[in-house]
């Protein structure tokens, strides 16, 4: 059951900061050290200084990006330079950007507070693992300041786009937010108050299993921060802005403007040998097809039928193209215990065979010693040409049916399988919570 819930969010006042652009940011994670010194000269309001904050070498206990994030969302509701909102509302927020040279595409989606619910009650599915690195960053952030400005990015089954519809006809005027990223992404928001909306919206939702696309680590954190507020025995004022609540995106699996971009493999660190060993094995694996160029590459993985796995190859300026010729094969080369519909996803294929042929198990991938990973096929060739790694292994995109069948078995996808673009951005919307103590 979904659980979903308009709020008073607080939004950048527009008569102060003219230009939304200059400060809203990528994603935390998303955020390197180099980024993060843009965002902070960009603007002395961008919600960097909230949600990535800088740290120093002098911090203590007293004084730390957390505690200044604290004294930053203050000081700036108290300036006026966020306001909150003055009645209860739903976001609609739509993201329009492009791939490259691709045509135009528009995501559709809306913010609200989504109820939190456990893991074992079924009504919300995971399929990424977590480390507990980021979850305690984020714990002391939300401790520090109790609120809420990463978006978790749910999707949700709408084969007939019936709460898009309902949506549509709250978005015909012009935008009360509208931003572009420095990807060239324009983000679109607008303030849905409109009761009857928010009613039809949430029996529509009410039945429906969500699904985390991004933000695992954001909703295991809220999981946390919620068990913690309850043991100290400290509540919440009446309203939906409270622990039991999180802010979150909501997009339909059947959008037209879903975009999950492939993850594709470079390895480095290997042996001639190995990798002589490596591609004479694979001939036992997959029907190996030169190809003319990366294009012609790409476009013959692409077509392939529902249930064939195409792969590419870049190795030695040549380009190939893999097509598996068993599933059974590598099939049994995975663990017993994995679903089918685990095995046939292309990452789960792929790292199979790197263990297998060349000893790159769970542990080394995830300490990249031997792997890296880049969403951008062109540039993965210019890494390959320019010596930095060895080869290059191309993958097709996981399909957003298959993360649900896979979250829908209780398994937890293989790492970076999934890459949803564009990115939920921060700063658009925030959500403070209204504890009743601190």
């Amino acid at each position: 059951m979904a659980g979903i819930f308009p709020f008073r969010g607080y939004r950048y006042n527009k008569g102060k900061i003219t230009d939304i652009s200059a400060v809203i940011a990528e994603p935390y994670d998303k955020i390197t050290a180099e980024l993060q010194e843009t965002y902070y000269r960009r603007h002395p309001h961008n919600i960097v200084r909230f949600s990535k904050g800088k740290t120093d070498t002098q911090d203590t206990d007293a004084n730390n990006q957390y505690t200044r994030a604290r004294e930053y969302l203050e000081k700036w509701i108290s300036e006026g330079i966020l306001k909150r909102d003055e009645r209860e509302t739903l976001y609609i927020y739509n993201q329009e950007y492009s791939i490259g040279a691709g045509p135009r595409k528009v995501r559709h989606g809306f913010i609200a507070l989504g109820q939190l619910e456990e893991f074992d009650k079924g009504g919300v599915k995971p399929h990424e693992r977590t480390l507990a690195g980021p979850k305690a960053d984020r714990l002391n952030l939300m401790r520090a300041t109790a609120a809420q400005t990463g978006l978790i990015f749910m999707l949700y089954s709408d084969p007939e786009n019936e709460v898009s519809r309902v949506l549509s006809k709250a978005c015909s005027g012009e935008p009360d937010i509208e931003a572009r990223d420095d990807n060239g992404v324009i983000h679109r928001v607008w303030a849905v108050t409109d009761a009857g909306i928010h009613n039809r919206v949430k029996a529509l939702m009410e039945e429906k299993t969500l699904f985390i696309a991004d933000g695992h680590h954001r909703y295991e954190t809220a999981l946390n921060y919620r068990r913690e507020m309850r043991e100290k025995g400290i509540s919440c004022l009446p309203g939906n802005e409270n622990y039991d609540n999180h802010i979150m995106a909501f997009v339909s699996m059947q959008d037209s403007g879903l975009t999950i971009l492939p993850t594709h493999r470079l390895l480095f660190n290997l042996t001639p040998q190995q990798i002589t060993s490596f591609l004479e094995q694979m001939r036992t694996f997959f029907a190996l097809e030169p190809c003319s160029g990366l294009n012609a590459m790409l476009e013959k993985m692409r077509g392939g039928g529902d249930n064939e796995h195409r792969f590419g190859l870049y190795l030695n300026g040549k380009f190939m193209l893999l097509t598996l010729l068993s599933e059974e094969k590598v099939f049994a080369l995975m663990s017993r215990d994995a679903s089918d519909e685990w095995k046939r996803l292309d990452v789960s294929i792929i790292h199979a065979l790197l263990e297998k042929l060349l000893g790159i198990d769970k542990k080394r991938l995830e300490e990249e010693s031997n792997v890296a990973y880049e969403r951008y096929p062109d540039l993965a060739v210019k890494m390959v040409d320019e010596g930095r790694y060895q080869l290059a292994i191309f993958l097709n995109a996981t399909k957003a049916t298959q993360v649900a069948e896979v979250a829908c078995k209780g398994e937890r996808m293989p790492q970076k399988s999934t890459d949803f673009y564009p990115k939920l951005y921060t700063g658009l919307v925030l959500n403070k919570l209204n504890l009743v103590q601190r």
